[in-house]
């Protein structure tokens, strides 16, 4: 990771590309993503650390995610949690039943566990075995439609992360704790400042005006 996660000299920071997203995901780094009225802190689940798992929890409302693929999510036996409604646009839409890494981990709850439990869901070599349930950490099933038309903030981080690091497949992501009204999750706004405090890259998903796919 090349990015410190430490506090700059504050300065704006423009909205860049989905392109530029990925190129920075790819080299090791978070980023800010705003899609469809949501604002995330996104990472690779494959090679996510404690240090960035860290500053996501303190950052965001806490709630970690990862974003898979349906055929993933399958393959490692991660049932979708019974939803109230089934409606796309929920928040809830794709969550499935909670795990934590199955050894090498002590509570679960900590920036070390969700790091490396986030990493054995992205690591191609995982078995179900390899995860507890129920856990501390929340994979996403995205299906391959979400995927293609990017309809969900998970199915689009999928999309930036997969790019990012071919090996691996899933995206940590939680959204933005609020900044100017800590009551509330973080808006647009909020998500410059954190940026501008801690030189991360912005990222515009297709719900913004002038974003270059």
């Amino acid at each position: 990771m090349t990015t410190l996660l430490a506090p700059r000299a504050s300065h704006h920071r423009s909205w860049s590309t989905l392109a530029a997203g990925s190129g920075t995901l790819a080299d090791g780094e978070l980023i800010i993503l705003s899609h469809h009225r949501r604002v995330v802190l996104v990472g690779c689940a494959g090679a996510v650390t404690t240090e960035q798992m860290a500053f996501l929890i303190r950052h965001t409302t806490g709630f970690v995610q990862v974003a898979l693929h349906e055929r993933v999510c399958d393959r490692l036996v991660l049932p979708e949690a019974t939803p109230r409604v089934r409606a796309i646009s929920t928040l809830g839409h794709g969550q499935c039943v909670t795990v934590d890494a199955a050894a090498g981990i002590t509570t679960g709850i900590s920036g070390a566990d969700r790091a490396r439990t986030a990493r054995i869901l992205a690591d191609p070599a995982t078995e179900p075995d390899d995860l507890t349930r129920p856990g501390h950490l929340v994979p996403v099933r995205v299906t391959p439609t979400e995927f293609r038309i990017r309809a969900t903030t998970a199915s689009l981080a999928l999309t930036l992360t997969d790019t990012a690091e071919p090996p691996y497949s899933g995206a940590v992501f939680a959204d933005l704790d609020g900044i100017a009204d800590p009551t509330s999750v973080g808006d647009r706004h909020d998500a410059e400042i954190l940026a501008g405090r801690y030189g991360l890259t912005l990222v515009a998903g297709p719900n913004l005006k002038g974003n270059v796919r």
